[in-house]
Protein backbone atom coordinates (compact mmCIF):
# COMPACT_ATOMS: atom_id res chain seq x y z
CA UNK A 1 0.00 0.00 0.00
CA UNK A 2 2.70 2.05 0.56
CA UNK A 3 3.17 2.51 -3.61
CA UNK A 4 0.27 3.95 -3.40
CA UNK A 5 0.53 6.50 -0.36
CA UNK A 6 3.68 8.33 -2.05
CA UNK A 7 2.20 8.55 -5.65
CA UNK A 8 0.16 11.76 -3.52
CA UNK A 9 2.95 13.47 -2.05
CA UNK A 10 3.41 15.21 -5.25
CA UNK A 11 -0.15 17.03 -5.70
CA UNK A 12 -0.08 20.42 -3.22
CA UNK A 13 -3.67 21.73 -3.66
CA UNK A 14 -6.42 21.21 -1.16
CA UNK A 15 -9.98 20.45 -2.00
CA UNK A 16 -12.88 18.49 -1.16
CA UNK A 17 -15.80 15.97 -2.47
CA UNK A 18 -19.36 14.93 -2.20
CA UNK A 19 -18.16 11.61 -0.58
CA UNK A 20 -21.15 9.47 -2.28
CA UNK A 21 -20.04 10.30 -5.19
CA UNK A 22 -16.30 9.74 -4.74
CA UNK A 23 -17.35 6.01 -3.26
CA UNK A 24 -19.63 5.32 -6.54
CA UNK A 25 -16.08 5.53 -8.02
CA UNK A 26 -14.15 3.44 -6.23
CA UNK A 27 -17.03 0.58 -6.29
CA UNK A 28 -17.11 0.83 -9.98
CA UNK A 29 -15.57 -2.16 -11.93
CA UNK A 30 -11.82 -2.20 -12.10
CA UNK A 31 -9.65 -4.15 -14.18
CA UNK A 32 -6.34 -6.53 -13.34
CA UNK A 33 -3.54 -6.95 -15.88
CA UNK A 34 -4.59 -8.31 -19.10
CA UNK A 35 -1.95 -11.25 -19.20
CA UNK A 36 -1.88 -11.24 -22.92
CA UNK A 37 -0.22 -8.03 -22.79
CA UNK A 38 3.01 -9.14 -20.57
CA UNK A 39 2.83 -12.67 -22.07
CA UNK A 40 5.83 -12.65 -25.09
CA UNK A 41 6.99 -16.38 -25.32
CA UNK A 42 4.70 -20.00 -25.41
CA UNK A 43 6.55 -20.74 -21.85
CA UNK A 44 5.29 -17.44 -20.56
CA UNK A 45 1.33 -18.25 -22.07
CA UNK A 46 1.63 -21.57 -19.80
CA UNK A 47 2.94 -20.22 -16.59
CA UNK A 48 -0.22 -17.29 -16.76
CA UNK A 49 -2.32 -20.21 -17.31
CA UNK A 50 -1.20 -22.68 -14.31
CA UNK A 51 -1.84 -18.87 -12.37
CA UNK A 52 -5.29 -18.26 -13.76
CA UNK A 53 -8.11 -17.18 -11.74
CA UNK A 54 -10.63 -18.96 -10.75
CA UNK A 55 -13.77 -19.26 -8.61
CA UNK A 56 -14.22 -21.47 -6.06
CA UNK A 57 -17.68 -22.86 -8.19
CA UNK A 58 -15.63 -23.52 -11.87
CA UNK A 59 -13.21 -25.66 -9.60
CA UNK A 60 -15.93 -27.60 -8.08
CA UNK A 61 -16.84 -28.08 -11.67
CA UNK A 62 -13.90 -29.64 -12.60
CA UNK A 63 -13.70 -31.47 -9.66
CA UNK A 64 -17.52 -33.45 -10.85
CA UNK A 65 -15.66 -34.58 -13.94
CA UNK A 66 -12.92 -36.45 -12.14
CA UNK A 67 -13.62 -40.28 -12.60
CA UNK A 68 -15.59 -42.36 -10.14
CA UNK A 69 -12.48 -44.67 -9.80
CA UNK A 70 -9.98 -41.87 -8.91
CA UNK A 71 -12.12 -39.87 -6.59
CA UNK A 72 -12.32 -43.55 -4.57
CA UNK A 73 -8.42 -43.48 -4.85
CA UNK A 74 -7.91 -39.69 -4.04
CA UNK A 75 -10.45 -40.12 -0.91
CA UNK A 76 -9.35 -43.32 0.63
CA UNK A 77 -5.54 -41.22 0.31
CA UNK A 78 -6.92 -38.14 2.20
CA UNK A 79 -7.93 -39.97 4.80
CA UNK A 80 -4.85 -41.81 5.33
CA UNK A 81 -3.12 -37.99 4.92
CA UNK A 82 -5.61 -36.77 7.36
CA UNK A 83 -4.82 -39.44 10.20
CA UNK A 84 -1.41 -38.51 10.05
CA UNK A 85 -1.89 -35.07 9.67
CA UNK A 86 -3.35 -35.18 13.22
CA UNK A 87 -0.14 -35.79 14.95
CA UNK A 88 1.23 -32.87 13.16
CA UNK A 89 1.47 -29.15 13.54
CA UNK A 90 -0.44 -27.62 10.63
CA UNK A 91 3.01 -25.29 10.40
CA UNK A 92 4.90 -28.90 9.40
CA UNK A 93 2.18 -30.00 7.32
CA UNK A 94 3.25 -27.42 5.16
CA UNK A 95 6.76 -27.76 5.47
CA UNK A 96 6.67 -31.57 4.49
CA UNK A 97 4.94 -30.16 1.12
CA UNK A 98 7.71 -28.03 0.38
CA UNK A 99 9.71 -28.92 -2.51
CA UNK A 100 13.03 -29.82 -2.58
CA UNK A 101 15.58 -26.43 -2.92
CA UNK A 102 17.13 -26.52 -6.45
CA UNK A 103 21.09 -26.44 -6.04
CA UNK A 104 21.45 -22.90 -7.09
CA UNK A 105 19.28 -22.01 -4.34
CA UNK A 106 20.83 -18.78 -2.29
CA UNK A 107 22.15 -19.57 1.06
CA UNK A 108 20.60 -16.23 2.13
CA UNK A 109 17.35 -17.05 1.83
CA UNK A 110 17.58 -20.26 3.40
CA UNK A 111 18.16 -18.09 6.51
CA UNK A 112 15.17 -15.46 5.58
CA UNK A 113 13.13 -18.88 5.00
CA UNK A 114 14.04 -20.06 8.92
CA UNK A 115 13.11 -16.63 10.18
CA UNK A 116 10.23 -16.17 8.64
CA UNK A 117 8.71 -19.71 9.43
CA UNK A 118 8.57 -18.54 12.72
CA UNK A 119 5.87 -15.71 12.04
CA UNK A 120 4.32 -18.18 9.91
CA UNK A 121 4.01 -21.26 12.93
CA UNK A 122 2.01 -18.65 14.61
CA UNK A 123 -0.20 -16.86 12.03
CA UNK A 124 -3.80 -17.94 12.53
CA UNK A 125 -6.22 -17.28 9.74
CA UNK A 126 -8.92 -13.87 10.79
CA UNK A 127 -10.07 -12.71 7.81
CA UNK A 128 -14.10 -12.05 6.95
CA UNK A 129 -15.67 -12.05 3.18
CA UNK A 130 -16.82 -8.73 2.36
CA UNK A 131 -15.06 -6.91 5.23
CA UNK A 132 -14.68 -3.12 3.70
CA UNK A 133 -12.49 -0.44 4.74
CA UNK A 134 -12.44 2.94 3.74
CA UNK A 135 -9.33 5.84 4.18
CA UNK A 136 -8.87 9.03 3.66
CA UNK A 137 -4.89 9.75 2.38
CA UNK A 138 -3.80 13.16 4.12
CA UNK A 139 -0.60 15.13 3.02
CA UNK A 140 0.50 18.50 4.93
CA UNK A 141 -2.71 18.74 6.20
CA UNK A 142 -4.49 18.37 3.09
CA UNK A 143 -7.03 14.82 1.80
CA UNK A 144 -5.03 14.32 -1.30
CA UNK A 145 -6.79 10.74 -2.20
CA UNK A 146 -9.13 7.97 -0.96
CA UNK A 147 -9.01 4.17 -0.57
CA UNK A 148 -11.12 1.35 -0.66
CA UNK A 149 -9.39 -2.19 0.89
CA UNK A 150 -11.94 -5.31 0.45
CA UNK A 151 -11.85 -8.69 0.96
CA UNK A 152 -13.47 -10.46 -1.98
CA UNK A 153 -13.96 -14.23 -0.59
CA UNK A 154 -12.29 -16.89 -1.80
CA UNK A 155 -10.72 -18.02 -5.47
CA UNK A 156 -8.77 -20.50 -6.99
CA UNK A 157 -5.10 -20.56 -8.37
CA UNK A 158 -2.72 -22.86 -9.29
CA UNK A 159 -5.14 -25.62 -7.45
CA UNK A 160 -4.98 -23.72 -4.67
CA UNK A 161 -7.69 -22.23 -2.72
CA UNK A 162 -6.95 -18.18 -2.34
CA UNK A 163 -8.26 -15.19 -0.38
CA UNK A 164 -8.52 -12.46 -2.90
CA UNK A 165 -7.90 -9.17 -1.60
CA UNK A 166 -8.48 -5.63 -3.62
CA UNK A 167 -7.74 -2.27 -3.10
CA UNK A 168 -8.27 0.77 -5.24
CA UNK A 169 -7.19 4.26 -4.95
CA UNK A 170 -8.64 7.06 -6.47
CA UNK A 171 -7.11 10.73 -6.83
CA UNK A 172 -9.63 13.50 -5.29
CA UNK A 173 -11.40 14.88 -8.58
CA UNK A 174 -9.95 18.35 -8.33
CA UNK A 175 -6.50 16.64 -8.70
CA UNK A 176 -7.71 15.59 -12.15
CA UNK A 177 -7.06 18.44 -13.91
CA UNK A 178 -3.45 18.27 -12.35
CA UNK A 179 -2.55 14.56 -12.83
CA UNK A 180 -5.30 11.94 -11.87
CA UNK A 181 -4.28 8.59 -10.25
CA UNK A 182 -6.48 5.76 -10.56
CA UNK A 183 -5.02 2.67 -9.47
CA UNK A 184 -5.95 -0.93 -8.26
CA UNK A 185 -4.58 -3.99 -6.84
CA UNK A 186 -5.36 -7.38 -6.34
CA UNK A 187 -3.42 -10.30 -4.51
CA UNK A 188 -4.35 -13.58 -3.76
CA UNK A 189 -2.41 -15.71 -0.85
CA UNK A 190 -3.77 -19.84 0.05
CA UNK A 191 -6.29 -20.25 2.67
CA UNK A 192 -4.58 -22.51 4.60
CA UNK A 193 -1.21 -20.80 5.28
CA UNK A 194 -1.29 -17.34 4.14
CA UNK A 195 1.01 -17.87 1.12
CA UNK A 196 0.84 -15.05 -2.05
CA UNK A 197 0.72 -16.40 -5.35
CA UNK A 198 -0.66 -14.00 -7.82
CA UNK A 199 -0.17 -10.12 -7.16
CA UNK A 200 -1.74 -7.39 -9.86
CA UNK A 201 -1.14 -3.96 -9.96
CA UNK A 202 -3.10 -1.76 -12.23
CA UNK A 203 -1.48 2.34 -12.63
CA UNK A 204 -3.92 4.41 -15.03
CA UNK A 205 -2.44 7.83 -14.43
CA UNK A 206 -2.90 11.02 -16.31
CA UNK A 207 0.72 10.79 -18.33
CA UNK A 208 0.98 7.09 -17.94
CA UNK A 209 -0.25 3.17 -17.81
CA UNK A 210 1.23 0.62 -16.04
CA UNK A 211 0.72 -3.09 -15.75
CA UNK A 212 2.47 -5.11 -12.90
CA UNK A 213 1.72 -8.80 -12.31
CA UNK A 214 4.09 -10.71 -10.21
CA UNK A 215 3.26 -15.07 -10.15
CA UNK A 216 4.91 -16.58 -7.09
CA UNK A 217 5.43 -20.11 -7.72
CA UNK A 218 6.61 -22.50 -4.79
CA UNK A 219 6.74 -25.41 -7.15
CA UNK A 220 9.79 -23.70 -8.41
CA UNK A 221 10.63 -21.60 -5.21
CA UNK A 222 10.89 -18.70 -7.94
CA UNK A 223 8.97 -15.49 -8.50
CA UNK A 224 8.09 -14.14 -12.11
CA UNK A 225 7.81 -10.36 -12.61
CA UNK A 226 5.81 -8.90 -15.59
CA UNK A 227 5.62 -5.30 -15.85
CA UNK A 228 4.22 -3.27 -19.24
CA UNK A 229 4.47 0.69 -18.86
CA UNK A 230 3.42 2.61 -21.86
CA UNK A 231 4.25 6.77 -21.28
CA UNK A 232 2.72 9.51 -23.28
CA UNK A 233 4.81 9.67 -26.47
CA UNK A 234 7.47 7.70 -25.34
CA UNK A 235 8.38 3.91 -26.43
CA UNK A 236 6.72 0.97 -24.26
CA UNK A 237 8.74 -0.18 -22.13
CA UNK A 238 8.36 -3.93 -21.08
CA UNK A 239 10.17 -5.94 -18.26
CA UNK A 240 10.68 -9.89 -17.34
CA UNK A 241 12.19 -11.06 -14.08
CA UNK A 242 12.48 -14.13 -12.59
CA UNK A 243 14.10 -14.62 -9.44
CA UNK A 244 14.48 -17.34 -6.28
CA UNK A 245 12.01 -16.27 -3.26
CA UNK A 246 11.63 -17.63 0.09
CA UNK A 247 8.93 -20.04 0.59
CA UNK A 248 7.39 -18.61 3.46
CA UNK A 249 6.62 -15.07 1.82
CA UNK A 250 4.10 -12.37 0.75
CA UNK A 251 3.60 -9.41 -0.85
CA UNK A 252 3.57 -5.63 -0.09
CA UNK A 253 -0.16 -5.43 -0.36
CA UNK A 254 -1.53 -8.52 1.51
CA UNK A 255 0.69 -7.85 4.45
CA UNK A 256 -1.64 -6.04 5.86
CA UNK A 257 -4.67 -8.65 6.06
CA UNK A 258 -1.75 -10.79 6.82
CA UNK A 259 -1.53 -8.85 10.39
CA UNK A 260 -4.88 -9.40 11.26
CA UNK A 261 -3.92 -13.52 12.05
CA UNK A 262 -0.98 -12.61 14.03
CA UNK A 263 -1.19 -12.23 18.11
CA UNK A 264 0.36 -9.04 17.82
CA UNK A 265 1.21 -8.89 21.80
CA UNK A 266 3.02 -6.18 23.03
CA UNK A 267 6.84 -6.94 22.35
CA UNK A 268 6.22 -9.07 19.72
CA UNK A 269 8.42 -8.78 17.19
CA UNK A 270 7.83 -9.94 13.42
CA UNK A 271 10.48 -10.78 10.20
CA UNK A 272 7.92 -10.59 7.23
CA UNK A 273 9.34 -11.22 3.60
CA UNK A 274 7.73 -9.07 1.38
CA UNK A 275 8.01 -10.33 -2.65
CA UNK A 276 8.46 -7.47 -4.92
CA UNK A 277 9.33 -7.04 -8.02
CA UNK A 278 12.26 -9.81 -8.05
CA UNK A 279 13.05 -8.20 -4.83
CA UNK A 280 12.91 -9.34 -1.24
CA UNK A 281 12.33 -6.88 1.06
CA UNK A 282 12.07 -7.56 5.01
CA UNK A 283 9.57 -6.55 6.97
CA UNK A 284 10.48 -5.78 10.25
CA UNK A 285 7.66 -5.30 12.83
CA UNK A 286 7.08 -4.40 16.60
CA UNK A 287 4.07 -4.06 18.38
CA UNK A 288 4.66 -1.01 19.95
CA UNK A 289 1.50 -1.24 22.01
CA UNK A 290 -2.31 -0.35 22.49
CA UNK A 291 -3.59 2.76 22.89
CA UNK A 292 -6.92 4.95 21.79
CA UNK A 293 -6.74 6.64 18.84
CA UNK A 294 -9.56 9.42 17.36
CA UNK A 295 -10.86 8.34 13.98
CA UNK A 296 -14.10 9.61 11.68
CA UNK A 297 -15.97 6.79 13.63
CA UNK A 298 -15.26 7.71 17.41
CA UNK A 299 -12.31 6.43 19.40
CA UNK A 300 -11.07 3.12 19.02
CA UNK A 301 -9.10 0.67 21.24
CA UNK A 302 -6.02 0.16 18.74
CA UNK A 303 -2.67 -1.46 18.60
CA UNK A 304 -0.03 -0.35 17.05
CA UNK A 305 2.93 -1.59 14.99
CA UNK A 306 6.10 -0.38 13.98
CA UNK A 307 7.35 -1.56 10.74
CA UNK A 308 10.83 -1.25 9.36
CA UNK A 309 11.61 -1.74 5.61
CA UNK A 310 15.43 -2.67 4.14
CA UNK A 311 15.72 -4.59 0.83
CA UNK A 312 18.24 -7.35 1.08
CA UNK A 313 21.44 -6.52 0.09
CA UNK A 314 20.66 -2.83 -0.08
CA UNK A 315 21.06 -1.01 3.05
CA UNK A 316 20.07 2.43 1.49
CA UNK A 317 16.27 1.42 0.87
CA UNK A 318 14.18 1.72 3.92
CA UNK A 319 11.91 3.50 6.12
CA UNK A 320 9.39 3.57 9.12
CA UNK A 321 6.03 2.79 8.87
CA UNK A 322 3.27 2.69 11.26
CA UNK A 323 -0.39 0.46 11.55
CA UNK A 324 -2.87 0.82 13.91
CA UNK A 325 -5.33 -1.84 13.84
CA UNK A 326 -8.66 -2.64 16.56
CA UNK A 327 -7.77 -4.58 19.29
CA UNK A 328 -10.66 -6.95 19.22
CA UNK A 329 -11.00 -10.23 17.48
CA UNK A 330 -11.58 -8.27 13.85
CA UNK A 331 -8.18 -6.47 13.48
CA UNK A 332 -10.21 -4.25 11.52
CA UNK A 333 -7.35 -1.98 9.63
CA UNK A 334 -7.79 1.60 11.45
CA UNK A 335 -4.67 3.45 10.26
CA UNK A 336 -1.33 3.74 8.54
CA UNK A 337 1.39 6.31 8.42
CA UNK A 338 4.71 6.45 6.12
CA UNK A 339 7.49 9.14 7.45
CA UNK A 340 9.03 10.62 4.55
CA UNK A 341 11.41 13.47 4.05
CA UNK A 342 9.14 16.02 4.14
CA UNK A 343 6.33 15.21 6.72
CA UNK A 344 4.57 12.70 6.74
CA UNK A 345 1.65 10.73 4.56
CA UNK A 346 -1.47 8.95 6.59
CA UNK A 347 -4.49 7.02 6.01
CA UNK A 348 -7.43 6.96 8.07
CA UNK A 349 -10.41 4.67 8.49
CA UNK A 350 -13.26 7.04 7.52
CA UNK A 351 -17.29 6.59 6.99
CA UNK A 352 -18.41 5.89 3.41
Amino acid sequence: MKHLVFALVALTSCASWKQKDFVKELNKPSEEVNASSVASSPTDVKLLEKFEVQTVEEKKEEKVEIKKSEEKKNSEAKKIAIKKDKKKTVAEAIVEKIKPLPSDYPQELIEINKRAKKVWDVYVPNHHIGQTVYLDIHYLGMTVGKIVLVNKGKKNVNNNEAWHFHARFKSAPFYSKIYELDDTVDTYVTTEKFLSTRYSLVQRESKQDIDDLQLHDRDQHKTFWFYRQKRSGEKEKNKKVEKPMPYFSTDPFSVVFFYQGLPLKNGDVYEIPLVNKGKILILKSLVEGRETIETEKGKRKAIRVHATTKYTGETLKSGDLYFWFTDDEQRTFLKAQAKIKIGSVTADIVNK
